[in-house]
């Protein structure tokens, strides 16, 4: 547990209650001094300390535990070290207090940190396009070149009066083409730099939609819904395995899916089926998470709907969770039984959270042979990276130099937290000779309490790995793979 903010949460919920110290500590079970140094943070905090302070409260341990506002205050650090920011002489082992005391403000803060991170970056982006890009440093000298053209040409024309009429039509014409030419230079770079603008990843959109995920607790009825409807049209039983040919009724007229493994084109094409026939479903559900306000969230969290409904397509929640409790939740068998893949099938098992019939709790994460997170499905208590990789430990980093090969790391965070990490990577390209290989890693996360009931649990006797959440806020001084130097000095 984190002692700074389930100790400032005991703390302000006792004293909103008039309760003193002494009095909370009886109810506990714990002394007074006990309960002192954890509400200022000196001592860590057990689960079950943690469970009897909620009761103690009259609130649930969930309120308590912190592990929304861990995410939270990790991001809230990575501020204080904004080299912007230096001389203010932030101090990150404050965040927890301020998530703590104004969850508000602190919320606040880490949006419009990250928005303003996000624009900075692409300022950087587009200052380095316009001083290389080949494109744009061509089309400036045609559009100077045509400009040339048109002044020399109209210079001509109202300087000399007794031009010929063939020879004054000669300059109409010259003056009509260059025109013509630099109104289509001008229109190749307002598409050139709406392009780049609309291709861009912002930052802000891709927390708002990984917040709306993590408020849906990963799980969306109405397209689960819907991709069962979408099977009985095409008179399909729940329990039949998808093949991409039997999408055809609905695909008709489009362009066949690209040249991939057997898994991405069975993807592709349950993706393309949903695009086209379940649309009123996916803009329900967008209309329903106000937090995506914003078109480009909008737009990309549609693209993540389109892809959790191409999931359930593939695989119904009910034979899914059937087939899971039946396998332990093995992902690789799994990912045999529906023939979609292993990414497929931990980002499954993250969805499995409908109440009274639930899977392990499970976050997922992937990411391309740079280490960078391409999608994810969050926990609260598990904190994975938006921006950059997490600790090279990790055994999703280890899985890209072993494609084809399933791993799993029991991993011990600083704080305590014990999870179990299993990663599997795989070459998502069309496997064409002379072309690179597209290699993408999966993470499947699961607290390790969670995983108790799976194939990944935890062995007795087991020592767990330790990790850290990532470089920049992780507290290990004496980490040989530390690449940056962390904020809490």
């Amino acid at each position: 547990m984190s002692a700074p903010i389930v100790g400032a949460r005991i703390r302000e919920r006792r004293r909103a209650l008039g309760v003193t110290q002494a009095e909370l500590a009886r109810r506990m079970g714990i002394s007074a001094s006990y309960l002192n140094l954890i509400e200022s943070a000196k001592r860590g905090v057990s689960p079950r300390l943690v469970r009897a302070a909620a009761k103690a409260l009259g609130l649930p341990p969930e309120a308590l535990d912190g592990a929304a506002e861990r995410r939270l205050a990790g991001l809230l650090a990575e501020m204080a070290a904004d080299p912007d920011f230096a001389d203010l002489a932030l101090d990150p082992a404050q965040t927890a207090e301020l998530v703590a005391r104004a969850p508000g403000w602190a919320r606040a803060l880490a949006r419009a940190w990250s928005a303003s991170r996000e624009k900075s970056r692409m300022l950087d982006a587009l200052s380095d396009r316009l001083a290389h890009d080949p494109f744009l440093s061509d089309a400036v000298h045609r559009m100077l070149t045509n400009i040339a053209a048109i002044r020399s040409t109209s210079e001509i024309l109202a300087a000399v009066e007794d031009i010929e009429p063939p020879q004054r039509a000669r300059f109409h014409h010259i003056l009509t083409e260059e025109s013509a030419r630099l109104s289509e230079v001008a229109q190749s770079l307002a598409q050139f730099f709406d392009a780049d603008r609309a291709g861009a990843r912002a930052a802000a959109p891709a927390e708002e939609i990984d917040e709306a995920f993590l408020a849906a607790d990963n799980r969306f009825d109405r397209l689960e819904a819907a991709a069962e409807a979408l099977r009985a049209r095409l008179g399909l039983g729940l329990e039949a395995a998808l093949d991409p040919a039997a999408l055809a009724p609905v695909l008709a007229g489009q362009p066949a899916p690209r040249a991939l493994s057997r898994e991405e084109t069975l993807r592709a094409a349950a993706r393309a089926a949903v695009l086209s026939t379940c649309a009123e479903a996916l803009e329900a559900e967008l209309d329903a998470r106000p937090p995506l306000r914003a078109e480009a969230a909008r737009r990309r969290a549609r693209e993540a709907l389109a892809d959790y409904a191409a999931d359930a397509l593939i695989a119904p929640y009910g034979p899914f969770l059937e087939a899971g409790r039946a396998a332990a939740w093995d992902a690789d068998a799994l990912a045999a039984r529906f023939g979609a893949g292993f990414d497929h099938a931990a980002r499954r098992i993250a969805a499995m959270t409908r109440p009274g019939a639930a899977g392990p709790r499970a976050a997922h994460m992937r990411v391309n042979a740079a280490g960078l997170a391409l999608s994810r499905r969050l926990l609260p208590e598990i904190v994975l990276p938006r921006y950059g990789a997490a600790c090279p430990l990790w055994a999703v980093y280890r899985a890209l130099s072993a494609p084809g090969r399933t791993l799993r790391q029991l991993a011990a965070f600083p704080d305590g937290a014990r999870v179990v990490f299993v990663a599997r990577a795989a070459d998502a390209g069309d496997g064409a000779f002379g072309r690179p290989e597209q290699i993408r890693a999966t993470l499947l996360a699961l607290p390790e309490q969670a995983a108790a009931d799976t194939i990944y649990a935890a062995r007795p006797g087991e020592q767990p790995e330790p990790v850290g959440p990532n470089c920049r806020i992780c507290p290990r001084a004496d980490c040989a793979h530390r690449a940056e130097d962390p904020v809490f000095g």
